[in-house]
Formats: C-alpha cells, structure tokens, sequence
C-alpha cells in the first residue's frame, strides 16, 4: 500500500495515509476503511511521515477514521516534522462527532493554520441516514461549515440520482473552500456502485468541474496516490 504522496495539481500539497487507532465510529455503510489498523499504528506511521519534505508547506494528514485517534506518538512526530520541514498549513479529516473537540486539537499545532475535512458523503438528508453516517438529520451545510473547511463527497452509488448528484456539488461550492468528489468504488461492503451514473458522470459532470479551484474529483481511490 502506498501511502505517501506528492501532488503538484492545482492543490499542491504531501498527502500522507496514516494508520490511526481505529474509527470510533466505525457504521457506515459504504466503508471498510477501517480495517486499515494495527495494534502498533506508529511502526506504520513514522516511516510515512520521514518521507516529507515540506516541498509546498501544506500537509495533507488523513487515516482510516478522524485524526483525533491518532496515537500520541504520531501526533508527536506530526508535530516535530511540521517544523522541521516548514509547513504552514495542515489538512486533517473527522467525523461531524468530533465537531467540538477540533479547535483544541488544532492549537497543538500552532502556529501552523490547521483546516478541517468531513466526510459528509451527501447532503440529502436520507441517503445520508441510510449509509448511517452519524450526522444528525437536523444539521444543514451551514452547520457543517461552522467547524469544517472542506468536506469529501460521495456518488454513483445504486439508489442516486443526477439531480441529487448535482445538488450536493452545488451545496458544496457554496459553502466550502474545498471539497472532493469521489465515484465510489466497489469494495467489501454491500453497497454497490451504479455503473451507468458512474458513466454519466465522467461524460457530463467531471469535465465541467475537473479544473474548478478547490474541488477535487476521484474517479478510483487511488487517484490522489495513496492507499
């Protein structure tokens, strides 16, 4: 597995998958991400992390899970090489749970910026109930964007629609100052991709929006480098 990168697109940043504690939340549907643990996550991470050269000052920092189940070992190795190398900004991704805990877990950072993703997968109420994401219904984009930078969206799944696909891209240009498309792929879990959306998509909506600053589409798992 890879799980180092450099990426010179018009986001350039490193962008490291990391091994955390493993997903507290660990319900969506969609997922098995999170196999991706170890009881010795840090044997993983350090090598990971010694990779970084600090080459355009932004860190892209994700795991199988949120960043605050890191180890503290990791964080601490985070935290010495965001110095060393001279970053200014870091990337970290969570779940909506962690809403509240994530100003003070940037501050440990300081005084590199530190943003913020979630992957909130959709904004339709109840597509989002269905893949048991753990984001109450009652929470609009606006909530979202009140501790997020940046959200991950997901489509091409059996059961969408175009209409709604488009929706949640347009919520997201609104409200967010990055956000990423990922066409899902098929994996262990039950749900499964719809392969003539998917096809519809490639035709008609990333190209529209492949060259968009701050938006990101992965048409495989494996597009930004990692995993």
């Amino acid at each position: 597995m890879d799980r180092y990168a450099l990426i010179h697109t018009k986001m350039p940043r490193e962008f490291v998958l990391l091994q955390g504690t493993g997903c507290r939340w660990k319900k969506c549907t969609f997922c098995d991400y999170h196999d991706d643990v170890s009881e010795h996550p840090f044997t993983i991470n350090e090598p990971v992390l010694c990779q970084v050269t600090g080459q355009y000052g932004v860190l892209d920092v994700i795991n199988s899970g949120s960043a605050l189940e890191l180890d503290e070992e990791t964080i601490a190795l985070i935290k010495e090489v965001v110095k060393e190398k001279q970053i200014h900004t870091l990337w970290f991704e969570a779940h909506y749970m962690y809403r509240k805990k994530l100003a003070d877990f940037a501050r440990q950072f300081a005084p590199v910026q530190v943003k913020f993703r979630c992957g909130v997968e959709t904004f339709d109420v109840a597509l989002r109930d269905a893949w048991k994401k753990g984001i109450p219904s009652s929470v609009t984009p606006e909530d979202v964007a009140k501790y997020f930078q940046g959200v991950c969206l997901l489509c091409c799944t059996q059961g969408e629609s175009k209409e709604h696909i488009i929706k949640d891209i347009e919520i997201a240009q609104t409200h967010f100052e990055y956000f990423s498309v990922n066409v899902f792929c098929n994996n262990s879990t039950q749900v499964k991709q719809d392969k003539e959306l998917a096809q519809w998509f490639a035709r008609e909506v990333y190209p529209k929006i492949k060259d968009e600053e701050g938006i990101e589409v992965l048409m495989e798992n494996t597009d930004l480098g990692v995993g």
